[in-house]
This record gives structure tokens, sequence and C-alpha cells, in this order.
């Protein structure tokens, strides 16, 4: 019987061999270590590039326009550092997917903080242009429902990460090495759509940009309303499909109802995209404290079967950090 399992199990394993190898070159120490240190690099090039085309803009020195939401305040220059930043936290996101499910949502919600921070920089720009006549209070400008959502997503994460809970999970040593394996696939297929969204959306935002150049009607896409929508929609349903697979494995109520109620705070932080101003925030901010909220029910079922007993177990088991393997 066992080598009729085995034979059964050859052709899967010819066909996961390739992803294995796939998720070793893509979440390796050394490939978090390359991407971190080339985005900095890239992030540092485009920046003193845009530096450069902005001066040139200004003295009138292009043979060509250009649009001035990128080019028509220096604070646009911020925009390419901060994009930077956000492609090395999606990447964070992505890496951290197959150890820690809670890390990954706490990854989700600096990514929506960090481009509310570059909305900030967009706006202030656009106030400045516009010359304002008269003095206005802050919360009537445009900006600042995105520093209130950046503020509040961040004290969100500080109780995120505060509360993150350390309790234990416990699955079968197969059972685990199984999981694990399975999410590191799907973190590496996910890495694969992250660099095709990314050129893709690239690609179409330059597209644009020389078609508006040459003179040409079509406005460059805003950055903030490309690529991360889109980046959501594959991550939900990436988290979907971890979440149906974990029923599997998982018999932890806690776990179970934490994970399901991360997919729901993501399809929200996606909503959020297609919004702006304070429904957007508050979207967001809905978010956040569902994940809060999720982890605190998680801690207070978890303090429940410690104090009236837990149910046995199989004899052979390991035990893994939710914190860390979850």
């Amino acid at each position: 019987m066992g080598n009729l399992d085995r034979q059964q199990s050859l052709p899967l394993n010819t066909f996961l061999r390739p992803l294995d190898r796939l998720a070793d070159f893509l979440l390796s120490a050394s490939a978090r270590k390359a991407v971190e240190h080339g985005l900095v690099r890239a992030s540092m090039v485009l920046f003193l590039l845009h530096c450069i085309l902005f001066v040139m803009h200004e003295a009138g020195w292009l043979p060509f326009r250009m649009p001035e939401s990128l080019f028509g305040h220096p604070l646009h220059i911020l925009y390419t550092p901060f994009s930077a930043i956000l492609v090395a936290e999606v990447y964070l996101l992505v890496f951290h997917l197959p150890s820690s499910f809670a890390r990954s949502m706490g990854k989700q919600l600096e990514i929506v903080s960090l481009i509310e921070i570059r909305s900030v920089f967009r706006d202030l720009s656009a106030l400045q242009e516009g010359g304002a006549t008269q003095a206005t209070m802050p919360w009537e400008d445009a900006f600042f429902p995105h520093i209130v959502g950046a503020v509040l997503l961040g004290a969100a994460l500080v109780g995120f990460y505060r509360i993150l809970p350390r309790r234990q999970a416990r699955l079968e040593e197969v059972d685990l090495a199984r999981f694990i394996r399975f999410k590191r696939h799907l973190a590496a297929l996910l890495c694969v759509v992250l660099a095709a969204l990314a050129a893709w959306s690239f690609g179409h935002w330059l597209t644009d940009l020389v078609v508006y150049a040459g003179g040409g009607n079509a406005h460059p896409i805003d950055p903030n309303s490309i690529f991360y929508g889109d980046f959501f929609t594959a991550l939900i349903f990436v988290d979907v499909v971890l979440l149906v697979t974990s029923l599997r494995y998982l018999s932890d109520y806690g776990l179970i109802l934490r994970n399901s109620g991360f997919v729901v705070a993501t399809i929200i932080l996606r909503l959020s995209f297609s919004m702006e101003g304070w429904t957007a925030v508050a979207h967001e901010i809905l978010a956040a404290t569902l994940a809060l909220i999720l982890l605190l029910l998680q801690m207070g079922l978890g303090w429940g079967s410690h104090r009236f007993g837990r149910e046995t177990s199989a004899p052979r088991e390991v035990q893994i950090e939710a914190g860390t393997k979850d």
C-alpha cells in the first residue's frame, strides 16, 4: 500500500518540485536582501532622474510637454521614492505570507498607510499650485483625510503588533510540513503575479505618459489608482485559498475565525481603493479595527481553551506559534 501511495505521488511531486525551486529562489533570505537593496538603489536613481527632469521642465529645456501632476511642484518628486518603498512593502507582504497570516495582514495595513502618506504629498502640492486666495481650516483641505487615515492606521498597527498572540496551535508534523509547503507555493506564484502586474501597470502608465508627451489627449493615470487595486484583488483569492486549505489542518476555532475575518478585512481594504476622501479612510479604519478585534477574540478564545481544557490530539504532533507559523 505504501508503494502504491508513493507511485501515485510521483507525478504530483514532479509537478511540485519546480514550485519548490521557485519558492526557494523568491522567498529566501538572500532574495529578500537583494530585493530590498535593489529597490533602495532604484529609488535613489529614479529620485535623481525625477529631480533632473523636474529642473529641465521648469527651465523649459524639455522638447516635449510633461504632465503637471508629476512635474508641476517639487513635492511631486517624493512620489518616486515612496513608490519604491511601497513595492518593497508589497514584496515583504508576500514574503511573510507562508510563515504568518497575521503578519501578512499587518503588512497590508502598512501598505495602505504608506499610500495615504503618498496621497498627502499629492494633495499638498495641488493645494500650493492652486494658490488659495483665503485661509481655510486644515480639516477643510483635501489632504486632511489622508493624514488622519495614515495616523489612525499607524496607531492600529501599534495595537495590532502589540496584541498579536504568541499562543500555540497544534498540527501533526506531516500536516505542518504539507501546509507550509503549500503556502510557500502560493506565495511564490503570487510573486510571479506581482511582477506581472507591476510590469503591466508600469507599461500602461508609461504608454500614457509617452502619448501625452507627444501631444496626445491621454493623461497619465494617477499612481494611486494603478497596481495596488489589482494586487489586492489577487491577494483576496490567495487568502481565500489559504483559508479553505487551513480548514483541513487547523481545528482551533480562534485561528479559523481570525483568518476568516482577515479575508474580510482584505476585501474592505480593496474596496477603499475605489473611494476617495473620508469614505476611503472610513473603510480603511474599519478593516484595521476588524483585524484588532479578531486578535482580541482569538486571545479570549485561547484563554477559554486553557481555562476549561483542550481536546486531546493525535500523539504525534508539533507546536507552532500563531505569530510565526500560522
